[in-house]
């Protein structure tokens, strides 16, 4: 896919990005959480990050479909943007930057 200049500019893919970067950090709890489950300890920090997770998947994929439906057609399939919103939330810089 040829790289998107607009993704750095558009405020959907951003929301996305970060809202999956929020979601790393709730899956982390989550797994946290399931180990201390298994220690015995109380289900709080499973909760927490599996709420934490839910919602962050929520907003991701609404400014996902959100910046896929603004661009014009011909739209990139959802695997290579799925790869680039990976991308993007690993590294410091958008792939539109990448020159």
């Amino acid at each position: 896919m040829e790289e998107l200049t607009e993704l750095q500019y558009n405020g959907h893919w951003r929301m996305a990005v970060w809202a999956l970067r929020v979601g790393y950090v709730g899956l982390a709890a989550a797994i946290a959480g399931l180990i201390l489950m298994s220690l015995g300890s109380t289900p709080w920090v499973l909760a927490v990050g599996v709420i934490i997770w839910l919602s962050a998947a929520t907003v991701t994929l609404t400014g996902f479909l959100w910046f896929r439906h603004e661009l014009p057609e011909p739209r990139p399939g959802y695997w290579s943007m799925r790869f680039m919103l990976i991308h993007d939330t690993v590294h410091a810089q958008s792939s539109a930057r990448r020159s």
